[in-house]
């Protein structure tokens, strides 16, 4: 969300709805926020195909949901799905 250094209310509606649909916990959204990119993509690297897949969906929709896909936002969804 930081990506293009806005964080649009959509933005956040949408990641509110996505921490909702998968119950995340505020203290799961804590260990989230002090994850690297190193550590980002190490996990995403372990992750089945299917899985991969379904998390970059996520990541572009996210980038969708102020109804502007900066390209800062495209090139880190590119870098962490390598």
């Amino acid at each position: 969300m930081k990506a293009d250094g806005i964080i649009h209310p959509k933005e956040e509606k949408f990641m509110d709805k996505t921490y909702n649909d998968f119950s995340i916990t505020i203290n799961d959204i804590e260990d989230i926020s002090n994850i690297d990119d190193i550590q980002t993509k190490l996990i995403i690297n372990e992750m089945a195909d299917e899985n991969k897949n379904i998390a970059k969906v996520l990541f572009i929709e996210m980038a969708e949901a102020d109804g502007v896909i900066h390209p800062k936002e495209i090139e880190i969804i590119n870098q962490i799905f390598i």
